[in-house]
Formats: C-alpha cells, structure tokens, sequence
C-alpha cells in the first residue's frame, strides 16, 4: 500500500492557516532584537532589559484572561480579528515613534502585547477547531512548519534594517499582522463548537471529550496534564534564561556585526526546522510525544551547555542547529499532547492557563537572566540553564511513566 505523503490530505482552512503562520514568521522582526533595541538604541542595562522583558510578559496574562472565556462562550474568529487588529496599530505605531520620540516605544510595545496576549488563546483553539484527533499532530506541525519558512527569512531581514532603519523593524511586524488580517477576516471560515457537538462530545471516550461545568472541574479531571503544564513552565523558564542571553552574547562577541550574525543564526535556526519537520514528524508518530518532548528538553541542555565557553561563529551555528532539531521535537509534539487532552468546550480557556503558566517561566527567566548577567559572566548563565533543563528532562521522563501505568490501569478497568 502505498503511504500517503505528509501535508497532501488537509482541507482548504487547513492551508490558509497555514498561509497565515507563514506570514506570521515572515513579519517576526521585533520581539527577536527587543533586547538588542533596549540595550543598543535605548541605552537599557542587562539587568533593566530583564525588568522590561518580565513586565512585557506579565501583560500577557490580563489579555489571555479576558478573551478566553468569550472565545470558548461566543466566537475564536471574531476575538482573533479584534485583538490582532488593536495589536497591528499599536506596533506600527510603536515604528512611527523610534524617530519621534524613542523613549515611548517600550510603552507601545507593552500595549501591543496586550493584545497579542488576547489574541493567542483563541487562536489556538481556531486552530484546534479546524483539526481532529486524526490528523492534529500532523496539521500542528505544518503551521509551525510554515510559521519557520517565513521565519527563515524574517529576523534576517531584520538583522539588516536595524542598524540604520529600526522603525520598519516595528512597521514591517505591523503590515505583516494587517495582511494576516485581511485573509482571516476574507477566508477562514469560523468552527467554534456547536451546543449540539458539545452535547455529542460528552458521550464519546475521546481524550477530548468534552466536560461540563467550570475550568477548575475540567483542570481537575486531568490531574496528569496539570502536571505537565507546571512541568513545560519550568522548561519555559530554563530555556529562557539562554534564548534572553544568547542574542546579548553574540552582540558581545561581535560587536557591531552581532546584530547581523544574530539573525544568520536565527534564519539557520529557522532553515534546519524548515528541512527536518516532515522527517521529525514522522519520526515521532511511532513513539510517545513524552519520549519526543523529553528528547528535546535533553538537546537544549546539551546545547546550552557549550553556550558561553566558545567565541567561534561556526560552533556557535552548530550549537544553534542542535537546539534547533530540539526545537522540532517540542513543537511538534508538545500543543499536540496538549490539546489532544484539552476538553472541547474549554479549549481556549485551557490555551489561556498553559500560556500564563508558560509564560510565568518566561516571564522571570529575563529578569533572573539579568541579574545573573550583572553579577557573574554569560557562562554562568549558560550552565544554569543547561542544569535546570535536565532536571526538566528527568521529570518529564517520571510523568511519562505516570502516564503508561495511568493506560495501563484504564485498560484493566474496561
């Protein structure tokens, strides 16, 4: 029997997201050179960025709250076009004010966030919506994969515009959002779940059945998937302490070129995802996405290890193809675990609490990253990042075991 290829059997919403991630990647020129924008243009010391980037995150969470539960209750595609419009004027006029007044960008930025952090609950569960069991893992792979085609390409270009025109690094993110937009509002049709669905849902044994009653009662049901939400905030926040650094380090070792050599490093990033998505995936459907996300925690601790003990750029691209392949092993396994234990009326509720509880990690690891920088050298950094990923690694290596007794037990039981 012939084996039908990867990407070839989605329906036509399916591509158009994919189109949209496209975009998406393409236009990714800010928040890859924010700390280079604070420290290089606004004069920001490391331990002040960390400050910065802790609020920044911080702003996520009201946003995520707001607009989940209306998602869930009312509409995804009209809070993804609100949101994502309020956030497109807000970062283009963050590009107007480099020139105008600089000191206001950190403050326009802010606000966009805002925004993006409302944004991303529902479109998440838009995008979950448009996919079932079947072919979920696949579909989510081929949004990231197509989000890193245009990434390939979109922090490069930004490497290049920021030394003599860093507006257009902010209205060029803005026109990008505008565009994705338009094909939103123009093409993607809006599948949030029927009553009649859900009520259909109740009665099946999927892992996404539905659920009724609160958040808090569905969160309760999956006690092992509240375990691994805690356990990825960890991971979030020891692969952030290297991701903040490592932009820093290379503008520390190179100078004016370090910008520029910044964005080779995440256009190669971008590049090997782009190559080993479709042999990842396929790799990963015979085994567990536990194995496979803690496979790519144990990659990223790997490479950040060797962070901050080399100045040689082509160690430094073989490092960033390392986390790179560990990058792949987590995209592609990680919202596809989640969501596919995710209750489908609380979809975007459940996208809003692993986003604060992520970007918690996130949050802190810049502002630690800071003072760590401030007190002590980018290898300290490094290894303490390295050391807590694989005590991250061990622990998702325990909760897959809980998760195999926990099937083992089920089927006793039936």
């Amino acid at each position: 029997m012939k084996r039908k290829l990867l990407y070839t059997n989605f329906s036509k919403d399916l591509y158009i997201l994919g189109l949209i991630e496209f975009i998406n990647g393409l236009g990714s020129f800010v928040f890859p050179f924010l700390a280079l924008f604070l420290t290089q243009k606004l004069g920001y010391s490391a331990t002040k960025t960390g400050y910065y980037m802790l609020l920044i995150s911080a702003i996520y969470v009201p946003g995520s709250l707001i607009t989940s539960h209306i998602a869930d209750k009312i509409s995804r595609k009209k809070i993804v076009v609100l949101t994502q419009f309020c956030f497109s004027v807000s970062i283009i006029i963050a590009g107007v004010f480099v020139k105008l007044n600089p000191t206001l960008v950190p403050l326009l930025v802010i606000i966009a966030l805002f925004f993006d952090g409302a944004t991303d609950p529902a479109r998440q569960a838009l995008y979950t919506d448009h996919t079932t069991l079947e072919n979920r893992q696949e579909a989510f792979s081929f949004f990231y994969l197509c989000m890193n085609i245009g990434f390939a390409f979109g922090p490069a270009i930004a490497g290049f515009l920021f030394n003599s025109y860093p507006s257009w690094i902010f209205i060029g993110q803005g026109i990008a959002g505008v565009l994705t937009l338009a094909i939103m509002i123009g093409v993607v049709r809006d599948k949030s779940p029927t009553k009649e669905m859900l009520q259909e849902s109740l009665k099946s044994e999927s892992d996404d059945k539905a659920v009724n009653g609160t958040v808090l009662k569905a969160l309760l049901s999956r006690p092992l998937l509240c375990m691994y939400i805690l356990i990825v905030s960890f991971f979030g926040f020891a692969r952030s302490l290297s991701i903040f650094g490592l932009p820093l380090y290379v503008s520390n070792i190179f100078a004016n070129d370090g910008p520029s050599k910044y964005g080779f490093l995440m256009s190669a990033n971008a590049i090997l995802v782009v190559s080993c998505t479709a042999i990842i995936v396929g790799f990963s459907k015979k085994h567990r996405s536990l194995t496979m996300i803690s496979l790519a925690v144990f990659l990223y601790a790997i490479s950040f290890f060797f962070m901050g003990r080399v100045t040689s750029f082509v160690i430094l691209i073989i490092l960033t193809i390392l986390f790179s392949i560990g990058e792949v092993f987590s995209a592609t396994n990680s919202n596809y675990f989640v969501m596919n234990h995710t209750p489908l009326g609380h979809r975007a509720r459940f996208s809003s609490i692993l986003t604060i509880i992520q970007g918690t990690g996130f949050a802190i690891a810049p502002f630690i990253a800071g003072i760590i920088l401030d007190a002590h050298n980018f290898k300290t950094l490094f290894t303490t990042s390295s050391v807590l990923l694989f005590v991250c690694c061990f622990l998702i290596l325990v909760l897959r075991k809980l998760y195999i007794n926990k099937e083992k037990k089920d089927h006793k039981s039936i």
